[in-house]
């Protein structure tokens, strides 16, 4: 059921409500449901949407991120039949979502009408909408909710994650990604509009408060970390227009290192679908059902 982001009524006609007046408007195209932030918040760098939609598919992390979540969805959510997925940008997941599942239904929703240009040319057979994640305009709607790494970009996380539960419905539940340790934050993530990087017993606590049950969760890019760490540490040396700069072309790898780190990847994620345990790595990929 489709519900005011401001009163949680049903809304009339999929955009109006009855009770407190709100309608939702078009802008760029999209239904959107939290218009004031459609061009312009801090949550994330809107003219980051063009640079991402060329170069991702070029950099390894995105293709083995892309990998682990289908195993997530065909392994725990293989007879679902709906997907949302919050703060969708560019649509490179649901693009790989929808290759692998294409029988599925699938809705994207960001908070910038620019990242939905993008996601609309890629997965033209989804929906989309603009929305402010704080305030889901959905209730009980779906089978699987997706966020990847997109709550570290929030505040209110915890609402964000409570919000979530809404959408849900009873027996669905949701895969997230996000970025780990506290202790490996850089300028990557000041100029990436990070509030937070998260401990596996953190995150995993605000998901069960939210009203999930955890059903997985696990470090991955855990064979990098110590890459990662070193690409991490060279910003303690560099200057404030140095570190914008090189952080702009962070994905930028060069082809026959993006191979190499492919391989590793490889092996790592077929360890996981294996059952092996990683305590440690540059994210968390975690699966929880409603209960």
């Amino acid at each position: 059921m489709k519900v005011c982001p401001g009163c949680n009524s049903e809304l009339l006609n999929d955009s109006s409500c009855g009770c407190c007046g709100f309608t939702a408007k078009m802008i760029d195209g999209f239904l959107a449901f939290a218009p004031g932030l459609a061009t312009n918040n801090d949550n994330f760098d809107a003219t980051a949407h063009a640079r991402l939609f060329q170069q991702e598919s070029n950099c390894f992390w995105f293709p083995e991120r892309n990998k682990l979540i289908i195993w997530a969805m065909n392994k725990y959510f293989s007879n679902t039949e709906s997907l949302l997925e919050i703060g969708c940008g560019t649509g490179y997941v649901l693009n790989g979502l929808s290759s692998a599942f294409p029988e599925k239904k699938y809705t994207g929703a960001d908070i910038f009408t620019s990242g939905l240009k993008f996601a609309a040319s890629r997965v033209p057979q989804a929906n989309f909408i603009q929305m402010d994640a704080r305030h889901i305009p959905f209730n009980n709607e779906f089978d699987v909710v997706g966020a990847f790494d997109m709550i570290e970009h929030v505040e209110e996380d915890e609402q964000v994650l409570s919000q979530m539960y809404k959408a849900v419905r009873h027996g669905g539940g949701i895969i997230a990604t996000v970025p780990q340790h506290k202790w490996l934050w850089s300028a990557v993530d000041d100029y990436g509009f990070h509030k937070r990087r998260y401990t596996r017993a953190m995150f995993g606590e605000k998901i069960t408060k939210s009203g999930f049950e955890v059903v997985k969760i696990t470090s991955f890019m855990s064979f990098l970390l110590p890459i990662i760490v070193l690409r991490r540490g060279r910003y303690l040396f560099y200057s404030k227009e140095t570190i914008e700069e090189t952080t702009k072309e962070e994905i930028k790898i060069n082809p026959v290192l993006n191979y190499l780190f492919s391989l590793i990847c490889m092996v790592e994620t077929r360890m996981i679908k294996a059952g092996v345990p990683f305590p440690a790595g540059g994210s968390l990929l975690c699966i929880a059902k409603k209960r």
